[in-house]
């Protein structure tokens, strides 16, 4: 039985990651975008570039986002049975973070095949990896239980998202601020490390300034790396500006090649830099199939 695989957009997979997930799945992959909204006009993710959004916001422009829909699911199901999918898994960004896996949720009920929607409690490179996991698992003639079930012992205990927000007033508006909303009153004395726990936003560090967030980062990477011995390990630096030039970017970058850690670059999702602002930066700890 041939297995179809269904992401969202916040995975910000490059074209050369989806040609490789249309190898391992058999071309039974594809991609169902969220929305932002930049001054009340709707962009797909991925549509406006993180320059030209993280610009808008700096300017003012109100933002928000707008999850994916359970008919935008239900067009990739049928698709994908169209194509020959006699069962499909579904690895979303986190629950705690969008309605967009209650969306997949509720579309797969309505399906002919068997649909297993797995929530990562993640998302951007988190995400990506997932969707690797499953597509590898697909590649193997696993069955759609064991592949979720894979998955989701990856997610938990395989991979590892921190993030420092140059502000926390996006996180706030949105919404998105989980644990660390006890940072809100002391934000103009902190700079926060944040990270996701159980998919949910939780404060991990609180320093003064930013070199020493990004510091402090590092150091909180590095110790995850440690975690996973044995293991294939690659660190995933991710930056709201998509700038792989920028000091951040090329700082963290010389700190874990020092270290003897393997990196990679990811621009952040539109969606997910709408809720942590111009100039975040994000680190994910996670092991390679």
């Amino acid at each position: 039985m041939r297995i179809g695989l269904v992401t969202d957009s916040t995975a910000q997979l490059s074209p050369a990651e989806l040609s490789r997930l249309e190898e391992l799945t058999g071309g039974l992959v594809l991609v169902v975008p969220l929305t932002v909204i930049v001054g009340g006009v709707e962009f797909t993710d991925g549509e406006l570039s993180a320059a030209e959004l993280c610009s808008a916001m700096n300017d003012g422009a109100q933002v928000s986002t707008s999850l994916a829909t359970p008919a935008q699911f239900t067009n990739a199901f049928t698709t994908l049975i169209d194509h020959g999918a006699g069962a499909i898994i579904t690895v979303t960004m986190s629950g705690e973070l969008s309605g967009t896996r209650d969306s997949a949720v509720t579309a797969a009920e309505a399906q002919p095949v068997f649909i297993d929607v797995v929530d990562s409690r993640t998302t951007s490179a988190g995400l990506a990896g997932a969707v690797f996991i499953a597509a590898a698992g697909i590649s193997q003639g696993l069955d759609v239980e064991s592949i979720a079930g894979t998955v989701a012992d990856w997610c938990a205990g395989e991979t590892q998202t921190l993030f420092a927000p140059r502000t926390l007033e996006h996180l706030r508006r949105g919404g998105r601020i989980g644990a660390a909303s006890s940072l809100l009153g002391r934000a103009l004395q902190i700079v926060p490390v944040l990270g996701l726990r159980s998919g949910a936003v939780v404060p991990l560090a609180r320093v003064r300034t930013w070199s020493k967030a990004l510091d402090r980062m590092a150091q909180l990477a590095v110790d995850t790396a440690a975690e996973y011995t044995g293991d294939s390990v690659r660190v995933e630096i991710q930056h709201a500006d998509g700038d792989s030039e920028h000091t951040d970017v090329v700082g963290l970058q010389e700190k874990f090649v020092e270290l003897g850690l393997e990196t990679s670059l990811r621009t952040l999702s539109p969606v997910i830099t709408a809720h942590v602002g111009p100039g975040a930066i994000g680190v994910t700890v996670q092991t390679t199939p």
